[in-house]
């Protein structure tokens, strides 16, 4: 294999592994509601029918939940929009630093600051999901809101592990946190 070969495909797979890196952030902008975050899994449990029952959440107290948290997906969307801007940016300008020896980084590295402050932004967001609900329900719905979502949970890593996927945490590591 000659060099200028080599040189391709190692310019291809870095381009693949940049592109590739910021891909979830499409997926993310595509479908906003399916974010891996657990205040973004509680805020969409919190708001179904079957869950606002069993905790008693009802009238203008489920209203404002809805409508807070709908102002903070909105916000969310709109997050995830510049997140997969700015993704698509960085693998366009890292078409041309890739393939230049020497070309000047600074832009790119200027777009991945960007995109750790908007995932900085995402994470704030995610906490904002759970203080509307902390302030938003009683202490006896907090109560049992959390007992509902700890055993859905571990139901959820159950089946990850019958299903092959991650081992359930140890009882004392499950403590510590």
């Amino acid at each position: 294999m000659n060099k200028k070969t080599l040189k391709g495909i190692l310019f291809c797979a870095l381009v693949t592994g940049l592109v590739h890196a910021q891909q979830n952030d499409r997926e993310v902008t595509k479908r906003p509601h399916e974010a891996p975050d657990r205040g973004n899994w509680v805020a969409r449990r919190v708001v179904s029918k079957e869950f606002m029952d069993k905790v008693g959440i009802q009238g203008d107290q489920a209203k404002k939940i809805k409508t807070d948290l709908d102002a903070i997906d909105k916000q969310s969307s709109k997050l995830n929009e510049e997140i997969a801007k700015a993704a698509a940016q960085q693998a366009e300008i890292a078409k041309k630093v890739l393939s230049e020896p020497g070309a000047n980084v600074d832009e790119i590295m200027k777009i991945i600051e960007r995109i750790g402050a908007f995932r900085t932004e995402q994470a704030k967001l995610a906490t904002r999901r759970l203080v509307v609900i902390r302030d938003n329900l009683t202490a006896e719905q907090r109560e049992k809101a959390s007992a509902i979502l700890d055993e859905e949970q571990k139901k959820m890593r159950e089946e990850r592990v019958r299903s092959g996927g991650v081992p359930p945490k140890k009882p004392e590591a499950a403590k510590a946190n």
